[in-house]
């Protein structure tokens, strides 16, 4: 047998290969080893940290937002209680089949059902969604019932914002509303660290968790809101909570409680008042006429603004439960415009009411009150008839006679004495052209007009920048282009009825702490020029001139100014010539109907602004209500108890309202 010679080339060959895959095993697990040492041991403490915030994470609790009051401690916006209904993705075995069964057992419109699809798209499986809040008893009692059959629903019983219905407070408090992406983003730009952002936006995520959309809802709702509690909670790897620990949790703080300036059981009188039908047109032929009207009333030694009412108004409650589309729609296009807050954010020109301030334009221009015109019904100015309202003239007028008579002739006689830059500075002067910054957004400046206003406002029509004296004539009567808001006409009441420079208020206490009252200092002029203005106005209402019917006599002296504001020219009768009455053209084409009001006239303490959208006549529409308003007023001041209307109980200045720091 032949013996083959030992190959010593192969044997080299396998040893190094040997060499090699056993080198590299033992490299392999040499690393491993070496890597299982370097997480369990040398970096265990660090991984165990890790490990433990993996495991437990801090809920937030939503805590109750801060009650707000009137002047009286009585609640306008409280918390009430939310029986809702959510439901939990990640527990469901087919959301869709899931919000299938919830809507055999309660109300669901299809809307409904495809907001909470959409949410399951959008976050992550384990975070509930809400499917409906504000629930009756019986259909939450039946949801629960079911809940055991149904996988991913649960029940809750939170807390909603609520209002009180007869507080008619709406467009003061404003409302409530779900946060959006947008308020999310715009909540995180303000916060310092990325934590607290993400801590925010948790909140906000948070299900029934509602922040304020208008007034100051809105402006207070950082201090509203109050501060978030926190709960320990086990997750497991998905992040879904496991378990919550109770010992160590942190509970929610409530927000700021906020008094109001507002008067809950005036501002619902004065609702019921304007709302009322005062029978302006009593021979009306063209069927019931829409109704709109604002109100303001000021007490002007503290600037409280006592109430503040729009009618026709809204349920803020339908907004805390969330509005449907069809309701949203109505309020959005009805012409009576119940979603604008018509005391501020509305403008009308002043008409009449506006001669005050032309009878204080024309005394620092050295006129004299005593000085009189003659009115025989028309003035002639640039080749043109203009006619006074009273075509029949007034005769001789000096300024008081003026303001009790609102004659056209004798204004339009000081206008061409005046400059319209003279009108203009008292008119700003007296609360008119300004924002008092009320914390309800929204605020109109209005327009006073001036030669630097019409520059501006024609800037790219040079040709239209010139200022015409037939221009004053029109604003000395409060026409023109001369606007203002109910709240302004309130502070120039105020004004002309002190020589203050009376400011409004809406928040008189924050927390427990009673808001500094304020300190108002003498207005710029001679307060002399306001005595032949004060006694006109007195002359309006208490000897027999345009608002006759609104004297508050024997109780109170009441001193006011009617004002009716055109909208288009007068119409005639295209077939007679005939001028036509208001009350015979549409309603969006008529007058509004305008009062200015202090009281009591040798003591004031509260001043008024009435307007009537469309109303016609100020002595017809305006006046009466406003008299109405101003009774129930004085009726209820505190030195008025005896006369009280209202109170049933404890003298006002004895009653226990500790939250607001005490009455004034």
């Amino acid at each position: 047998m032949r013996v083959e010679p030992f190959d010593t080339s192969r044997h080299m060959e396998f040893t190094r290969r040997a060499t090699l895959v056993s080198g590299g095993v033992t490299l392999l697990f040499g690393g491993v080893g070496y890597r299982l040492y370097d997480l369990q041991v040398r970096r265990h403490d660090e991984f165990r940290a890790q490990a433990d915030e993996n495991q437990f994470n801090t809920r937030l609790i939503v805590p109750l937002r801060g009650d707000i009051y009137d002047r009286y401690g009585e609640v306008i916006a409280n918390n009430t209680p939310d029986f809702r209904v959510l439901v939990i993705p990640e527990r469901t075995d087919d959301i869709r089949e899931t919000m299938k069964r919830l809507a055999s057992i309660m109300p669901l419109t299809d809307r409904q059902i495809q907001d909470v699809l959409d949410k399951a798209k959008r976050q992550r499986s384990f975070l509930p969604i809400q499917v409906a809040g504000n629930l009756d008893w019986d259909t939450y009692a039946a949801v629960n019932f079911h809940s055991t059959d149904i996988r991913g629903v649960v029940s809750e019983i939170g807390a909603s914002r609520a209002y009180a219905e007869d507080a008619g407070a709406a467009f003061v408090v404003g409302y409530m509303g779900a946060a959006t992406a947008e308020d999310i983003r715009r909540a995180r730009e303000k916060a310092q660290t990325e934590e607290e952002a993400d801590k925010i936006e948790l909140l906000y995520r948070q299900p029934g968790f509602k922040i304020g959309k208008a007034g100051l809802e809105r402006t207070l709702d950082e201090r509203l809101q109050g501060t978030p509690g926190s709960m320990r909670v086990q997750v497991n790897a998905h992040g879904r909570v496991i378990e919550s620990y109770t010992d160590d949790a942190v509970p929610p703080k409530q927000g700021e409680p906020v008094g109001l300036t507002i008067d809950k059981e005036l501002q619902a009188k004065t609702l019921e008042i304007l709302a009322d039908d005062y029978g302006e047109y009593p021979d009306e032929a063209l069927g019931e006429h829409p109704l709109s009207a604002s109100a303001v009333v000021m007490d002007i030694v503290t600037g409280d603004v006592i109430v503040m009412a729009s009618t026709p108004s809204f349920d803020p409650n339908v907004f805390s439960r969330g509005i449907e589309a069809k309701l949203w729609r109505e309020l959005n296009e009805s012409p009576l415009k119940p979603l604008l807050n018509k005391p501020v954010a509305g403008t009308y020109p002043p008409g009449s009411t506006f001669k005050l301030l032309t009878a204080i334009a024309a005394q620092e221009k050295g006129i004299s009150p005593q000085k009189k015109h003659f009115c025989n019904g028309t003035f002639r100015f640039g080749g043109r008839d203009f006619t006074c309202w009273e075509k029949r003239g007034h005769g001789w007028l000096d300024m008081k006679g003026s303001i009790k008579h609102s004659c056209d002739v004798y204004y339009w006689n000081l206008a061409t004495e005046l400059d319209i830059d003279d009108i203009a500075g008292v008119a700003k002067r007296y609360g008119l052209g300004q924002t008092y910054d009320l914390g309800i957004g929204a605020e109109a400046d209005g327009i006073v007009p001036s030669r630097a206003w019409k520059r501006a406002y024609y800037r790219n029509d040079p040709p239209n920048q010139t200022w015409f004296p037939g221009e004053t004539l029109s604003v000395a009567i409060g026409q023109g282009a001369v606007t203002a808001s109910p709240l302004q006409l309130a502070v120039m009441s105020a004004r002309l009825a002190t020589h203050k420079n009376v400011r409004p208020r809406l928040v008189r206490a924050m927390g427990a702490d009673l808001l500094t009252q304020p300190v108002f200092e003498d207005l710029p002029g001679n307060p002399m020029h306001l005595k032949a203005v004060q006694e006109g106005m007195n002359a309006v209402v208490n000897e027999w001139g345009t608002a006759a019917r609104s004297s508050l006599q024997p109780d109170y002296l009441m001193a006011g100014k009617t004002g009716t504001s055109q909208i288009v020219g007068l119409r005639r009768d295209p077939v007679t010539g005939r001028r036509l009455k208001n009350e015979e053209i549409p309603w969006q084409f008529r007058d509004h109907a305008l009062f200015v009001a202090f009281a009591p006239y040798d003591n004031p303490r509260y001043a008024c602004s009435v307007v009537v959208e469309h109303g016609g006549s100020g002595s017809r529409a305006a006046g009466p209500r406003a008299r109405d308003i101003m009774r129930a007023v004085l009726d209820k001041d505190p030195s008025n108890y005896d006369k009280h209307k209202f109170w049933t109980g404890q003298r006002p200045e004895t009653m226990d309202v500790a939250s607001l720091g005490g009455t004034r």
